[in-house]
């Protein structure tokens, strides 16, 4: 019996099905074997990218100098342990990048006895304030003057704000209208009323 047209149509269908498919399979393998590569080098690149940006940050972030908080003109007010108002003033504070707890000043001004009737001064050229034990430490230049018309010079001058008192450990040269009075160092107590000088204490009395 022999096959009609028709015939050899429905059985090629299948196969050319399979064919074209196999075909297709093998252009996506193709297209596999090089897209994949290619995607991988891709996103190789971009994350060593995003590793040397960060690098990069990380350098810059360590070389650039923190930025120091600082104020012009501040003003401090406190009491000391018996309750004595003072006013501590520069012309710039600084807390110190390391140590938060230390304030440097730059032309230090402080007032002890503010509200008292014999308030007393002490400037320098630079301070060191320490929040935390509330001592102010004077260098260069110091002077401080007192409303008896008393006043002294030194080098340092350490003040605890807390006490009131005041220490240098410096050589002092001091005037009064009882005299002039030159030392190694001194302690002052009391709002500057008692005065001890130690060390070379040179001294000259005014007749009345």
């Amino acid at each position: 019996m022999a096959l009609t047209h028709a015939d050899n149509a429905q059985l090629s269908g299948p196969e050319t099905n399979l064919r074209r498919r196999a075909r297709a399979h093998t252009r996506l393998v193709k297209i596999l074997r090089w897209v994949l590569p290619l995607t991988m080098m891709v996103v190789i690149g971009l994350l060593a990218g995003m590793i040397g940006v960060n690098a990069l940050k990380r350098s810059a972030a360590r070389e650039e100098p923190a930025r120091q908080i600082s104020m012009a003109n501040p003003r401090f007010f406190g009491r000391d342990n018996q309750g004595r108002a003072f006013m501590l003033g520069a012309s710039k504070a600084a807390r110190d990048d390391h140590d938060f707890q230390k304030v440097l000043l730059q032309f230090p001004r402080v007032t002890t006895d503010v509200d008292g009737a014999h308030p007393s001064t002490l400037a320098a050229d630079t301070g060191v304030y320490r929040e935390d034990t509330r001592i102010l430490v004077l260098k260069g230049h110091v002077h401080g003057d007192d409303a008896k018309a008393s006043s002294f010079a030194t080098d340092t001058a350490i003040v605890n704000t807390r006490t009131g008192t005041v220490t240098g450990p410096s050589a002092v040269a001091g005037q009064s209208p009882v005299g002039a009075v030159q030392s190694g160092s001194f302690d002052a107590y009391d709002k500057g009323d008692r005065v001890v000088y130690k060390g070379g204490v040179h001294a000259r009395l005014n007749q009345r």
